[in-house]
């Protein structure tokens, strides 16, 4: 979806590095064990990773991030109620995005995103998304289904009770939005158009869009 919109939108994508995070192997290699000893770790890895994405993409208009601080301390929250995420490192977490985050309001910039795009499928669809991306750590096991299924579960929570900036869902069951062209086109008019009514675009901008990318797509 990133790489869709930037090129459609002609904008920034800032990516999730998953190849750079040595940790992020560790913490799946042992299941419950390696998750409980290397959260706090990981999770400030991430932390400061997308914090500095945040701050460039603030320079920007209408960059495109593929995850958020949002997520990250979603996650966080996920193995602590899993029993995986030391609570007195939990609390030192959750003060260091506060920081981060104050810092950033007062330089005059937003923490959240003027707009979310929720990508939103069933758990089978999730497995199969996990499985056809292919990445040795995550080949999927009685332990790593139980993990995905919590974090699929805080994410259906956090999406019925969050309000703090808009957020458009997308159903990837119905739309196959990187396969079918028809669904993509479908999936970027929904998009394109909450951005004209948030005035992240302008109707002239979306008019040109419609006519130089998006009717090439069918």
């Amino acid at each position: 979806m990133t790489d869709i919109l930037t090129e459609t939108l002609g904008t920034k994508g800032f990516y999730e590095d998953i190849t750079g995070n040595k940790m992020l192997e560790k913490f799946y290699s042992t299941g419950e064990d390696s998750r409980y000893r290397l959260a706090f770790p990981l999770q400030i890895s991430f932390l400061n990773y997308r914090f500095g994405q945040l701050l460039e993409a603030n320079k920007l208009r209408n960059a495109v991030l593929d995850s958020s601080l949002l997520s990250d301390s979603l996650m966080a929250k996920n193995l602590l109620d899993r029993g995986e995420f030391p609570e007195t490192e939990f609390d030192l977490y959750q003060e260091l995005v506060r920081n981060m985050i104050n810092s950033v309001v007062r330089t005059g910039d937003s923490q959240l995103p003027d707009l979310i795009i929720y990508l939103d499928g069933s758990f089978d669809l999730m497995l199969e998304h996990i499985e056809e991306r292919g990445r040795g750590m995550e080949v999927i096991d009685d332990d790593k289904r139980d993990y995905y299924k919590s974090v699929h579960d805080i994410y259906d929570h956090w999406y019925k009770g969050y309000a703090q900036s808009p957020v458009i869902r997308i159903d990837m069951d119905k739309y196959d939005y990187v396969n079918n062209m028809e669904d993509r086109k479908e999936v970027l008019t929904q998009i394109l158009t909450r951005m004209v009514e948030l005035q992240m675009l302008t109707p002239s901008e979306f008019e040109e869009i419609k006519t130089n990318k998006l009717e090439k797509l069918v």
